[in-house]
């Protein structure tokens, strides 16, 4: 799990409305320094309460039930998959990031650059203990990767 924050030099001035503050859908994705450049479809989670990645491995999902990416408040949720022994999965080379590492996400008018803060390797029952606070709503904005 990857979480970054917005840099502040590189917000638009007014972003685009949606959902009361984050930029306007639909989204891409662009991670320079791994290469990552994708769309991110709108997902929900299933009657489980589990989020799953989009079937194409190449494209990353927004858990939409959360914050939009660019909201003040809110955890914006990305998945994706990270494929084992191959490649082509959009979140392959997360690993890799470091702290201060970019992050665009595009949308219909403007791209919000973030900076990653940490990056975090977690079993599921790390995750699935720390899922309220991966998703928490009541923080200041920020945006989470999963893969």
């Amino acid at each position: 799990m990857t979480t970054v924050s917005p840099d502040a030099n590189e917000l638009p001035p007014k972003p685009t409305p949606m959902q009361g503050g984050g930029i306007e859908a639909p989204f891409a994705l662009r991670i320079p320094r791994i290469g990552v450049d994708a769309l991110v479809m709108p997902i929900k989670s299933n009657e489980e309460g589990i989020l799953q990645p989009p079937r194409n491995i190449s494209v990353a999902g927004w858990w939409s039930d959360g914050a939009a990416p660019g909201e003040p408040q809110g955890s914006a949720v990305l998945v994706g998959h990270a494929v084992t022994n191959k490649s082509g999965g959009v979140f392959d080379d997360l690993g890799s990031l470091s702290r201060g590492d970019a992050i665009e996400v595009k949308g219909l008018h403007s791209t919000l650059t973030y900076r990653v803060q940490s990056n975090d390797v977690m079993s599921k029952e790390e995750f699935a203990r720390n899922a309220e606070e991966i998703f928490d709503q009541t923080r200041a904005g920020r945006l989470v990767i999963i893969s």
